[in-house]
């Protein structure tokens, strides 16, 4: 077997929106630099996600160091980022306040005319993260966790279990890796990672979201890979596949750096 590496990994700047392919990362305590600090909020305060608004999956943000970039088929707006002067806003996701600085009303345009719905879009700093619910560490506008990571072998063997494979893209992890035995992750209490130290926190249930294909959103919620997950990664009423990890050792990870479980 292969040395337990790290194959790819990706950022998602906008909740729910496209994700970036990667080489290297800084990652912080609230996860890797970047991802998940901004989300599309509607006008009753309701944070948007792909879950019912697939088409997010096609908006593409892209930080551009004091710029955030948001595209959609050929049209795109940039705008400042870290605005102090902009209002404070709040919002729901899953029940759970929270809070972040509004974009302007340009982005408003944009937004709500590719998604067809009045909305807008708020960004997350340093006073505004959330917390963990398990335990008291800071988060983004990410659902649960720092960091998610999946594995290419239990990815083969979920493939291997349905008529038609899937991406990887459909589990939108913020980490990869190969060489490992499929499903190993489940077992993890700890990893290194290039100088960084990972904490297992728990398994990734797993929604609606896996069946929306990213390359087709229009086509919106069907059966699979789900159906076939649950036959066989059924737990109680969750439906597992990856681990969340929580950064103990901060620094920078690299495509094809050393994974080293413990």
């Amino acid at each position: 077997m292969n040395a337990l590496c790290i194959s790819s990994f990706f950022v998602y700047p906008l909740k729910s929106g496209m994700g970036q392919s990667i080489e290297e990362v800084q990652i912080y305590s609230s996860g890797l630099a970047g991802d998940r600090t901004y989300a599309v909020i509607d006008d009753t305060d309701q944070i948007l996600t792909a879950r019912e608004h697939p088409e997010l999956l096609t908006i593409e943000a892209a930080i551009l160091d004091k710029y955030i970039c948001f595209s959609k088929a050929g049209d795109s707006i940039t705008v400042p980022r870290n605005v102090k002067s902009s209002s404070m806003r709040s919002g729901i996701l899953f029940g759970e306040s929270l809070r972040g600085s509004e974009l302007s009303e340009l982005v408003r345009k944009w937004m709500s005319n590719h998604l067809a719905v009045s909305c807008n879009v708020i960004e997350i700093n340093k006073n505004f993260m959330r917390q963990m619910k398990a335990q008291t560490h800071d988060i983004t506008y990410t659902d649960a966790a720092p960091i998610l990571l999946t594995s290419e072998a239990s990815l083969e063997v979920l493939n291997n279990s349905m008529r038609l494979p899937v991406g990887m893209n459909r589990f939108r992890p913020n980490l990869v890796v190969s060489g490992s035995q499929a499903f190993a992750e489940d077992d993890w209490k700890y990893l290194k990672i290039g100088t960084c130290e990972f904490e297992i926190s728990h398994h990734c249930p797993r929604c609606v979201l896996t069946t929306i294909d990213p390359s087709h959103p229009e086509m919106g919620i069907s059966k699979e890979p789900l159906k076939t997950l649950s036959s066989f990664r059924k737990s109680a009423n969750e439906v597992n596949f990856g681990v969340y990890l929580i950064p103990k050792r901060l620094g920078t990870i690299r495509l094809n750096d050393e994974v080293i479980p413990e």
